[in-house]
Formats: C-alpha cells, sequence, structure tokens
C-alpha cells in the first residue's frame, strides 16, 4: 500500500476534528451526533489507534485524494492506512473550519469545509486543504464517514515554503578552490518568502553581495526564486520537489548583459549539511564547468556575559 502524501495524511487525520460542526440553515438535533463522531474520532487519534479510527467509517467507507487517483475503501485497508500515518511519526496538529452541514437525505448529510494542519516544530506554519465529506447515521443511530474527498490546497505561502525554510534556515559557510561562500535565510517581515543574502569572497576579486527571495508562485503552483547580485546582474528560477531535495531550473543575466542558465540541485544531508551542484551551465550559449558545493551549517556564535 502507497504511503500517504503529507497533504492527504494531514486531511485524512483532521476530517472529523472540528469542534464547531453546525448547519447550513436552522440547528438541527442531529448536529450532536456528528459532534460526538467529531468527538470519538479525536479520542482514537490521540490514541493512536487504527482499529478505532476505522470503526469511525461506514463498512464500504473509502478516503481519496485530491486528484481521486489515491483511494482507500474499506475498514480494513483505511485501518492499515492509517497504521502506516502513525507509523510515519511527526504526526501532524489540526484544526478544521467548517463551512457547512447539509442535510441531504434521511440519515445522509454532507459537511464541507477547510483543513488546517501545522508539523511539529516552533512556528511551524500550516498546510491547508478544502474537503468533503459524505456522512451517514447507522440503524444505532450513530453517525459514520462514508466518504471524504480532498477538493484543492488552499496552502498559503507559507505553508508551501514551509519544507524549504525548514531546510535553509540559518547560517552556512562553504569553501572551495580559493573561494568562500557564507550564506544566510530566515523568513522576512512579511512570512510569506524565504530570504537570504550571500556573500562571496576570494583573495583576487571584490566581495560580492548576493540578495535571494523564495516565493510561491499561486498562478503557476510553483517554487520560484529570484537572485540579485550586487554588480546589477539577477536570475530566476522554479524549484520541483524531488525525492531527496529540490531540483531548479534557472536563467539570468549578468550586469554585461550576458544571458546565464543553469540546472542546480539541493539535497540536505543531515541537519547541517546541504549538498548544492550546479550543471548545464551556459553563459551567452557557451558551456562552464559543473559545480559541487558542500554547505555546513555555521556554529552560533558565543553570546555574551
Amino acid at each position: 500500500m502507497k504511503p500517504p502524501t503529507p497533504l492527504a495524511a494531514g486531511f485524512l487525520l483532521a476530517l472529523l476534528t472540528a469542534s464547531g460542526l453546525r448547519a447550513q440553515d436552522e440547528p438541527s438535533p442531529e448536529i450532536a451526533g456528528l459532534q460526538q463522531a467529531a468527538a470519538d474520532f479525536v479520542l482514537a487519534y490521540n490514541a493512536k489507534d487504527p482499529a478505532a479510527i476505522a470503526a469511525l467509517f461506514t463498512e464500504n467507507g473509502e478516503m481519496a485524494d485530491l486528484r481521486g487517483a489515491d483511494t482507500t475503501t474499506g475498514r480494513v485497508d483505511i485501518q492499515l492506512r492509517y497504521a502506516e500515518i502513525f507509523a510515519a511519526g511527526d504526526t501532524p496538529s489540526v484544526a478544521v473550519e467548517v463551512d457547512s452541514v447539509r442535510f441531504v437525505g434521511k440519515d445522509l448529510a454532507i459537511e464541507d469545509g477547510t483543513v488546517h494542519f501545522t508539523p511539529p516544530g516552533e512556528n511551524a506554519p500550516a498546510r491547508s486543504t478544502a474537503y468533503t465529506a459524505v456522512l451517514q447515521k447507522n440503524e444505532a443511530g450513530v453517525w459514520q464517514i462514508a466518504s471524504t474527498r480532498a477538493l484543492a490546497d488552499t496552502t498559503g505561502a507559507a505553508g508551501q515554503l514551509a519544507e524549504v525554510a525548514a531546510a535553509l534556515k540559518g547560517d552556512w559557510t562553504c569553501q572551495k578552490e580559493g573561494l568562500r561562500l557564507d550564506l544566510a535565510f530566515g523568513w522576512d517581515g512579511s512570512g510569506s518568502y524565504v530570504a537570504g543574502e550571500m556573500l562571496a569572497t576570494s583573495a583576487d576579486a571584490d566581495p560580492q553581495t548576493t540578495t535571494l527571495r523564495i516565493g510561491w508562485d499561486a498562478a503557476r503552483k510553483t517554487i520560484t526564486w529570484w537572485s540579485f547580485d550586487d554588480g546589477g546582474g539577477f536570475a530566476k528560477g522554479d524549484w520541483t520537489a524531488t525525492e531527496d531535495g529540490w531540483l531548479i531550473r534557472s536563467e539570468g543575466t549578468t550586469a554585461d548583459g550576458e544571458t546565464t542558465s543553469a540546472t542546480q540541485t539541493l539535497k540536505p544531508d543531515g541537519k547541517d549539511t546541504l549538498l548544492w551542484t550546479a550543471k548545464d551551465r551556459l553563459i551567452d550559449g557557451e558551456p562552464l564547468p559543473d559545480v559541487e558545493l558542500r554547505l555546513v551549517r555555521q556554529a552560533p556564535e558565543p553570546a555574551a556575559e
């Protein structure tokens, strides 16, 4: 069985944790039953009990991802799916905004809302997804989940950049062939971008400072970065997530008007090392050698007494 994606896992874990279930129009006594279903889910989830969670679904209940391509059907497979989620560790904390609960037939309700789930860690930004769920009341009068489906990823910019920020945040250094690079990354003042600054120094050239900004392109659904050096050159590129890092394709222009391009990879090697490579480097169509850099995290300066 394929492990769940972080977004799908967070959605499935959080589906029933809303504390403010409400009907779209007039309040209904059935809301109490839906709230009980939520409370039962919270108890089972906090106990990390996949069997108890599966029991909250109808016998043939199902849950599907954003595109409907990854569907889990039936209590047995749902139990196995939650067992995978809990085994992965780093279970997110969740919050749910329920937009509406509509009763569309006898003992049948449809719930729509947005799930926000936050991974462990200080100031970790939340990710969000819109969802719809069908709940059915059984013969014993207990509301159960018949179907859940994620509709769209509605995560804000900070959430989309969370993994990049976690990998880059801090101060880094690298020395290779007489060149020293010092980099620093962190969230900018708005909390919507990852900002960075790089200082390049060598014995035979003036120091050069480059400012970097990494953002989320909501129209194109991709992470994008920009760099501007103090000589007047600039570059822009898109980031694509890979199994162990990111692939970055960049194009730019030097201060002298030359065009540049490169295919880069960034791979965290533990918490304190970044492996950065640049291949297919061109300047005005002329190839340049590949570059491989190993960035290590700088130790913080000792606090003044």
